[in-house]
């Protein structure tokens, strides 16, 4: 099986770099609304190339495996896994199949994977594979486009991307593209647009209560004051919520 993001694993790392938002914004905000992963097991829903799959093993989680669809992600993600061990493990499976994984884990995280969701039963379905791999209790923490970001041209330049949107007034499901640069390399990817209320229905419909949307955190380096246009208009949020 092959799948559009298998040349694109390379890209993926850069932009960690390239895009410094995601290190000093998403990744504490994600964290934060994972309420630590220490001695927890931890799954990485569309792990990619695994970058946050290393960075919750960094963090004290007790184990940590990384799934994804995309063979070529996975295939890179071991051999970075080979080059400097930190005790992970990766599979090939489809995030929204992860249900397979029964009760496996006290926290499942899916960075970017409900952007990618098309259609309000595409995002429960992703929930409910999320819900079936967690214990009681256990708590699922999405990465997902910010239901008020803004819609302004090239209001995110400034951070290395821009979104297009075909309407300022967005419903859901619609199409939001972003693209920019990762060093000389292009991105362009499609997204979709799901509101609060979207996203928290796909939540409980999934089993789970508690949905908290996570306010944007900064990492603990001063680098507050490089992102405040960002920060008062983020294009992505953190958005938890507890297993029954």
């Amino acid at each position: 099986m092959t799948t559009p993001f298998d040349g694109m694993a390379a890209l993926h790392e850069r932009s960690i770099d390239e895009l410094p938002f995601r290190r000093h914004i998403e990744m504490p905000s994600v964290l934060a609304a994972a309420g630590g992963v220490q001695g927890r097991r931890v799954l990485d829903l569309g792990c990619g190339s695994g970058h946050y799959t290393r960075f919750f093993a960094r963090n004290g989680a007790g184990s940590v495996l990384g799934v994804d669809r995309s063979p070529g992600m996975i295939a890179h993600a071991r051999h970075r896994e080979e080059l400097e061990p930190l005790g992970v493990s990766y599979r090939v499976l489809d995030a929204a199949a992860a249900d397979a994984l029964a009760g496996a884990f006290d926290v499942a995280v899916a960075v970017y994977a409900p952007c990618y969701a098309a259609t309000p039963a595409a995002l429960t379905r992703l929930c409910a594979a999320a819900r079936d791999t967690l214990a009681p209790g256990g708590r699922f923490v999405a990465a997902t486009l910010n239901p008020d970001l803004a819609t302004v041209p090239h209001y995110y330049r400034p951070y290395g991307f821009d979104v297009t949107v075909a309407d300022a007034h967005l419903r859901d499901g619609d199409p939001v593209g972003l693209h920019g640069r990762a060093g000389e390399e292009p991105f362009q990817v499609t997204a979709y647009y799901w509101s609060r209320e979207a996203h928290e229905r796909a939540l409980t419909e999934a089993g789970f209560t508690g949905i908290a949307w996570q306010p944007p955190r900064t990492a603990a380096d001063g680098s507050a004051s490089l992102f405040a246009r960002y920060l008062a208009a983020p294009h992505v949020l953190a958005v938890s919520a507890r297993a029954a």
